[in-house]
């Protein structure tokens, strides 16, 4: 492959017909820089990987010790005409290159709420096709905790409302597909009684049963998370390497 300016680009002009033309790779709008490829093997399939083609996401589940979930809404529409989405929603958004799943999504909390935190796991991801320009999608849902204080302070300009909501009044009132699908199999809140045999999901709905801010209630546990390991090649500066990994109780919940 090959970049070269693309203010130069009448200076470097690709053969025809004689074997040696070059094919756009993909143009780079931002270092204004066109990339030309040629596969020196003809008569092997050409290998070299195409430019990319997933765009990387991450939103927080930002639940607090009274077990209360971080929510916001956006605004929808042209500036001239806003208008405020119906649904409740986590905050987060796309990552920005070269950061890391936990800075990005540590970030887009803060920036969209206000709220500072520390990540805990990762809970699920979604992987999707055919999004803008072709493209495909990797989107986390972080397990994230406030570090800090609770008060909110929402930018103004993406977000037009956000509100700290108690999980049960979240489970009796809203219906977030992705939010629903992690309190039902992640933190195990079900109406089917056939899983009181695990006790991470007896220990939550214990926890909801008791009245929002009582001393007595525990902040919910998740009955499976994606943590953050690390692998290292020989002369290689270790990078994160994620694994699943099961919560177990230390106490005995009782039916």
């Amino acid at each position: 492959t090959r970049p070269f300016p693309t203010g130069r680009s009448n200076e470097h002009q690709t053969p025809n017909n004689d074997g040696f033309s070059f094919q756009v790779h993909h143009v780079n709008a931002q270092e204004q820089t066109i990339v030309l490829k040629r596969w020196l093997r003809p008569l092997e399939e050409d290998k070299i990987p195409p430019y990319c083609t997933h765009q990387v996401g991450a939103a927080g589940l930002v639940l607090s010790d009274q077990n209360e979930l971080l929510l916001i809404k956006e605004w929808r529409g042209p500036p001239s005409n806003r208008t405020k989405s119906l649904q409740w929603k986590l905050p987060g958004g796309l990552l920005d290159a070269g950061e890391s799943l936990e800075e990005g999504c540590r970030r887009e909390v803060m920036e969209e709420t206000g709220v500072s935190c520390e990540v805990e796991s990762v809970l699920t991801f979604w992987h999707r096709h055919g999004l803008t320009f072709g493209k495909s999608d990797f989107y986390y849902v972080c397990l994230l905790k406030p570090n800090g204080g609770t008060d909110i302070q929402i930018d103004p300009v993406e977000i037009s409302d956000a509100i700290w909501m108690p999980v049960q009044e979240f489970l009796a009132t809203q219906d977030h597909p992705v939010i629903s699908h992690i309190l039902e199999h992640v933190f195990l809140l079900t109406n089917d009684d056939t899983d009181d045999d695990n006790s991470i999901g007896r220990f939550n709905k214990m926890q909801l049963s008791l009245s929002c801010g009582d001393k007595q209630q525990e902040r919910l546990i998740p009955g499976v998370e994606i943590i953050e390991g690390s692998v290292q090649w020989p002369n290689r500066d270790p990078y994160p390497t994620y694994r699943a990994q099961q919560r177990k109780l230390n106490k005995i919940v009782s039916k």
